[in-house]
């Protein structure tokens, strides 16, 4: 594994787990530090003991008055003594210390495997002190409650605190301004929308059928219906999507209404609109925000197809509306789903596949799209709704 591969694994780790390993290897390189100095000092010790015997073996031989001993070359083990004035020589055999080494490496393997359980266990306790703060700032500001605790803490956990219970403020004032704006701006179009609509839908029907201006009145009042359904979805799209209202609202219904809205961008293009949905299937959502959805991407697709064939299919909880036209333009990047660039073809009419996204975020939903000079497929993962809802 190198060295990299370690970093990024360190990096995956929870804090909780980091100053657990930190103390852990700690532990462990302060031990082998402490073992390489034992080592040095490891002969000494040996000789000592082995000094020790051989008195006890003095002392059975001979009463030691005085004595003298060395180590030979071959772990051999000499003592010399002197009695009643007579020279002795004791020797033994070192293969009869061997055990001394192997008791001393397991004694120091006992202390080190202590030593790094109770770093381990140090470490946890720690840790749980160090991160307790955090989580607990964690779940208020991911739960909203405030105020944000450890505000007045002079530590670094109180810096956090208060740039999160700031950073809070600013998204709720920005969050009230876009909701007050969309409110002001919704209140003051809705009413010349509805004069305009009103307008445009008597003139189609006062016009005589052969009249010039039918087509246009007829286009004014379905672009003003389009205009009152975007600023519902706007004013929806501003709010809390935990406080959208929600039903159960059947999906074909909504599909083949947006496929009657779509006739205008199919006339007189060789181009088939197939629908294979089965009757009864419904989902749990916002009938305004899914009839966005629908109608946006399906409206995509007839308008810029110019042959071949529009297809809309329904599998259980996955909704795919595919096209045989050109794709997305290069402006477009169907792996983001950012904020859209506008290509030469689009009109500026209708939300836009950036509102798109964020309609499918707000209920929930999942959106991929796969896209190629042969066309364009979106696959929609919706929530459907269980019997009984």
């Amino acid at each position: 594994m190198t060295t990299r591969s370690l970093k990024s694994l360190y990096r995956s780790l929870t804090l909780r787990t980091r100053i657990t390993v930190s103390f852990v290897l700690l532990m462990a390189g302060a031990m082998g530090f402490i073992v390489l100095v034992e080592l040095v000092d490891y002969d000494e010790v040996r000789a000592s003991v082995v000094s020790l015997t051989q008195d006890r073996e003095v002392h059975r031989l001979q009463a030691a008055l005085a004595y003298h001993g060395e180590e030979g070359p071959n772990e051999w083990h000499l003592r010399v003594f002197e009695s009643n004035g007579q020279r002795y020589y004791l020797l033994q055999d070192g293969e009869h210390y061997a055990y001394l080494e192997h008791l001393i490496n397991a004694f120091a393997a006992l202390v080190i495997l202590t030593c790094v359980l109770c770093a381990f266990w140090i470490g946890r306790r720690t840790a749980t002190h160090v991160i307790a703060p955090i989580t607990r700032l964690a779940d208020a500001v991911q739960n909203k409650h405030k105020p944000f605790p450890y505000q007045d803490a002079r530590d670094e956990i109180g810096v956090l605190a208060r740039a999160f219970a700031q950073h809070s403020d600013e998204l709720e004032q920005f969050l009230q301004r876009e909701q007050c704006f969309a409110g002001d701006a919704s209140h003051e179009l809705r009413t010349p929308l509805a004069i305009i609509g009103g307008a445009a839908e008597t003139l189609v029907h006062q016009l005589p059928a052969d009249s010039h201006l039918v087509a246009s009145a007829d286009r004014i009042m379905r672009t003003t219906q389009e205009m009152q359904r975007q600023l519902t979805c706007l004013l929806l799209l501003s709010r809390d999507p935990r406080t959208v209202p929600r039903s159960v609202v059947p999906v074909r219904a909504l599909i083949e209404e947006c496929r009657e809205r779509c006739a205008p961008w199919l006339s007189g293009k060789p181009v088939r609109l197939v629908l294979d949905a089965p009757q009864g299937q419904q989902v749990l959502t916002n009938a305004e925000l899914a009839r966005s959805v629908i109608w946006n991407l399906l409206r995509n697709a007839c308008q810029y197809t110019d042959e071949g064939e529009v297809r809309v299919e329904l599998r259980g909880d996955t909704l795919r509306i595919a096209d045989t036209g050109p794709g997305l333009p290069p402006s477009i990047d169907a792996q983001q789903f950012q904020r859209f660039m506008p290509s030469a073809r689009q009109s500026g009419e209708g939300l836009g596949l950036s509102i798109v996204q964020r309609a499918v975020e707000h209920m929930g939903w999942q959106m991929t799209v796969e896209t190629s000079a042969q066309g364009c497929r979106f696959t929609l993962q919706m929530l459907t709704a269980t019997p009984g809802t």
